[in-house]
Parts: structure tokens; C-alpha cells; sequence
């Protein structure tokens, strides 16, 4: 019984054209004639480099007045600095390469004098001026083999044209060319390949000589950690200190007064008040030495949480059954829990996101006015993230205070806040929770109506 041959597919003649497309699709890349432009001018520039530096050094060595001399050196040396500079945006805007700077930012205010004697002990500042002088050199090999490949080339593309010209386009005068058309564009290619071949080796011989070391990024970038850290540790005793001034102040006066003699003390409901008052004060500051605790284990990386495929909905509907009893009455205001499809799953710790959930619902209900709605839904996400959503019908966020609410102890209304509570800690724990477990804590809002705050988590398959 025979059986239908089946077509084989030309997986050698697939792959030829796949390679020719490769080779002559640097025809069609920019960065490919910005690299040749780069080689082109290699030569005048690094002409100019050795000429001006050569002056410079020879006329300030050998000038005899003195003065004169180091004043010719120091310009000099101002202008390798400057030529360095240049190279450096040049090799970034046209080879493509990632230069790092010349030298590291320095918040130290030092006078030109320091300064430039700082500059002279800089690594960098004599790799740059070995580099400006073999710019020369190069420069020289560059275009010679720029200006000799590219004019091979481009003659070899010229000429059919012209003998189509000189002949007229006849059959056999358009058959002669073509074979050397052909060979010229293949030649212009191959061209390109080539330049673009020594301008990537010398782009990474640039990012060598124009750049600190990373040696000494390194040793900036941990001096610049331990800066911030210093300095946030600074700002976080100046910012507790200043938060637990008004509870303790407010603690010691009820206190004192409940123990003045009895003939001086309030009445029994005073009394019961001042109570109250303190009940309520001693609570706000073991919510905040609870959240001081929390973000000491953030920032030490000891923040645990327990990531696992978790559903959604039901965590969403117990924290807006939690809290819409209380919503409605201590602030008449109404919680409604939407849009809660069933099969949601994502990868995160439920008790830490009910955690999250019920601050942001809280915050939603405390700026919310009498009358306000807060709404919690799940989002439309994307294939790879769910999210979930709080909203209020309140005053709003401005433009300016949204860029800093997840900023410690920043709040936006600092007398209301203290009035509800809070110690602008909330949002930033939420968000550091979040980013915990995988996810990611953001806000709209737009002032007058109100405010969203958007959980996204990564979406789990189950």
C-alpha cells in the first residue's frame, strides 16, 4: 500500500535566506551610519585632542615665567577635562554604550583649589587623557578603513548606474550591471558589518577609559547608602519623638489631674471622660510602637510573610463586614464590597493583605464626610496581576500630596489626621507589606472626588 509522500520543507534554503536577510538588514539600521559617522570623525577630532593638549603641556613646561606656565597647564588640564566630556556624550549618543561619569557626585562643598586637586588624584582623569591621545591613532586607522571600505562601495554601486546611463537601459546593458550591482550592495553590507564590528570594540574601550571604576562606584554607591541611612535614621527619631510628644503630654495632664486632692478633682463624668481620653491616648501610642516595630523589621528585610495561592473574595467580603457596622456608627458612612467573582485567585499571605485591606478601608472611612461611600472591588487586572481597589467619595488627594503619601509619617492633613488617629505610618506599611509579597501599592485621586487606592498582586494559577 502506498502512502503519500509528504513535501519536505527546504529547512537549508530557509535558513540561507534567513542569514542573507541578517546580513543585509544593517542596511537599514541607523545606529549602523551612526557608527560610520563615528569613525569618519575620529581622525579631525583626535587630531584637534593631540594638537591642543601637546601645545599646552609643551608651552606650560617650558615657558620660563612660571606663573604663566602653570596657568597655561591648568587650562590644559581644564580642557582634556572638556574634551573628555565630549567624548563621552559622543560615545553614548552614537556608538550606543553605557559610559559611566567621569567622576561621582560629591555633596561636600569644597573650594576650585580642592577641587581640582581632587580631580588630579581621579583614576579616570589620566585614563581620559591616555584615551584623547589615542584618539589619534585610532583616528587614523578609522578613516583610512572607513573612507576605504565606503568608497569601494559606494563606486561599486555608482557604476552600474552610470553605465546604464553612458549605454541606455537595453536588455543587455541592464543584464551587464546587474551582477556588480548585486556585488556592490552585498559589498556596502559587508561594509557596515565591519565598521560596525571596530566601533563596538572601541565603544567598550571608551566606557573603560571615560568612566570611574567600578571599584570606586561601589565604594560611593555603599558611602551613599549608609548617607540615607544615617539620615533616615536621624529624620525617624525626630518624627517619633515629635509623635509621641501629644499622647504622652495628653497621657500626663488627665493622669495628673485625676490625682489632685479630692477637693480639687473633677467630677465623677469628668473624671469617667479623662478616662477615656487616656484609654484612647495609651492605645495610639502601642499602634504606633507596633508600626515603629514593623517597619524596623521591613527596613532589617525580617518582614515575614507566608505567600501561597490565596482567593481573594472571601478575605475582600470578611473585611468590609468587619468594618461596615462601625462605618455606620461612628461616621454614617456606607461600606459596600463589589464586583466579587468567585475563583480570583493570587500569590500572597491572606492575613497580611486583610491587614492591608482593613487600613486602607479605615483611611477611606476616617476622610470620608457623613453620608460618603467606600467601596472595595476587584479590579480589572491584567494576565499576570489582579488587582483590587478601596475608593471614598471624599475631599480627595492634590497633585502634590500624592506624590508623597507613602512617605513616612507624611500626611496630607496633619490636623485631621491627628484627629482620626493616625501617625502617617499606615500607607507606608501597607506598602511595604505588599511589596512583601510580590505586589505593589498605588493611588488616584483627583480633589472633590474622591480617592482609589489599587492593590495589585501577582495573579496565582489554581
Amino acid at each position: 500500500m502506498e502512502t503519500a509522500a509528504t513535501p519536505e520543507t527546504p529547512v537549508p534554503t530557509t535558513l540561507a535566506v534567513n542569514r542573507v536577510k541578517r546580513f543585509l538588514h544593517v542596511l537599514l539600521e541607523p545606529r549602523s551610519y551612526l557608527n560610520a559617522f563615528y569613525l569618519l570623525t575620529a581622525f579631525p577630532l583626535g587630531l584637534t585632542y593631540f594638537f591642543v593638549l601637546t601645545a599646552g603641556m609643551i608651552s606650560g613646561a617650558f615657558l620660563s615665567i612660571v606663573a604663566v606656565g602653570l596657568l597655561i597647564l591648568l587650562a590644559t588640564i581644564v580642557a582634556a577635562w572638556g574634551f573628555a566630556l565630549f567624548e563621552r556624550e559622543l560615545a553614548i549618543g552614537l556608538l550606543g554604550v553605557n559610559v559611566p561619569p567621569l567622576s561621582l557626585p560629591d555633596a561636600e562643598l569644597v573650594s576650585p583649589w580642592r577641587m581640582l586637586v581632587r580631580h588630579l588624584r581621579q583614576p579616570a582623569t589620566w585614563r581620559s587623557l591616555v584615551y584623547l591621545f589615542l584618539k589619534l591613532p585610532f583616528g587614523i586607522f578609522a578613516s583610512l578603513l572607513s573612507w576605504g571600505l565606503l568608497g569601494a562601495a559606494f563606486i561599486g554601486i555608482i557604476y552600474p548606474l552610470v553605465r546604464i546611463n553612458m549605454d541606455g537601459p537595453t536588455p543587455q546593458a541592464i543584464g551587464n550591471v546587474i551582477f556588480p550591482g548585486v556585488f556592490a550592495v552585498a559589498g556596502l553590507a559587508l561594509t557596515l558589518h565591519i565598521l560596525n564590528a571596530v566601533a563596538r570594540a572601541w565603544g567598550r574601550f571608551a566606557a573603560e577609559m571615560l568612566g570611574v571604576g567600578e571599584e570606586q562606584r561601589q565604594v560611593w554607591e555603599a558611602r551613599r547608602k549608609a548617607e540615607a541611612a544615617d539620615r533616615s535614621r536621624r529624620e525617624l527619631i525626630m518624627n517619633v519623638s515629635h509623635e509621641l510628644r501629644t499622647p504622652i503630654a495628653s497621657i500626663q495632664a488627665h493622669v495628673d489631674s485625676l490625682l489632685l486632692p479630692e477637693a480639687e478633682r473633677p467630677d465623677a463624668e469628668e473624671s469617667e471622660r479623662r478616662l477615656r481620653v487616656t484609654a484612647v491616648e495609651t492605645r495610639r501610642l502601642a499602634d504606633l510602637i507596633e508600626d515603629l516595630l514593623m517597619l524596623a523589621r521591613a527596613d532589617s528585610h525580617e518582614l515575614k510573610v507566608s505567600n501561597r495561592a490565596i482567593e481573594l473574595a472571601p478575605i475582600v467580603q470578611q473585611v468590609g463586614l468587619a468594618l461596615a457596622p462601625l462605618a455606620r456608627a461612628e461616621r454614617m458612612v456606607t461600606v459596600t464590597v463589589e464586583n466579587l467573582p468567585a475563583g480570583v485567585w493570587a500569590v500572597g499571605d491572606s492575613d497580611r493583605l486583610a491587614q492591608v485591606l482593613t487600613n486602607l478601608v479605615r483611611n477611606a472611612i476616617n476622610y470620608t464626610p457623613e453620608g460618603g461611600v467606600v467601596s472595595v472591588r476587584l479590579a480589572e487586572g491584567s494576565t499576570d496581576h489582579v488587582q483590587i481597589a478601596v475608593s471614598d467619595t471624599g475631599p480627595g488627594i492634590s497633585a502634590s500630596d500624592l506624590e508623597h503619601i507613602f512617605e513616612r509619617f507624611y500626611r496630607a492633613d496633619s490636623s485631621r489626621a491627628r484627629n482620626t488617629g493616625g501617625f502617617g505610618l499606615g500607607l507606608s506599611i501597607a506598602r511595604e507589606l505588599l511589596e512583601a509579597m510580590g505586589g505593589s501599592l498605588s493611588a488616584t485621586s483627583q480633589p472633590g472626588l474622591g480617592s482609589t487606592f489599587w492593590i495589585s498582586l501577582r495573579r496565582a494559577q489554581h
